[in-house]
């Protein structure tokens, strides 16, 4: 995965094995601090429908807190 910072925009770059751990289950969370914003959490997952985007979401909580 690349993570990097144009400016105002944030580049994130996912390689096909990264698409395919996200179609696993398995999301890609890092520290914002990687991309100049200290304090903020990225999290990136895959669902087949934005209801199973939503489930993901909530398993991730789960596992966070």
């Amino acid at each position: 995965m690349i993570k990097a910072r144009a400016g105002d925009t944030v580049i994130l770059g996912l390689s096909r094995l990264n698409l395919k751990k996200l179609q696993e289950g398995k999301p890609i969370m890092f520290d914002g601090a990687e991309v100049g914003l200290s304090g903020q959490r990225f999290v990136i997952v895959f669902g087949e429908t934005e209801s199973a985007i939503i489930a993901e979401l909530n398993a991730v909580g789960r596992e966070t807190h």
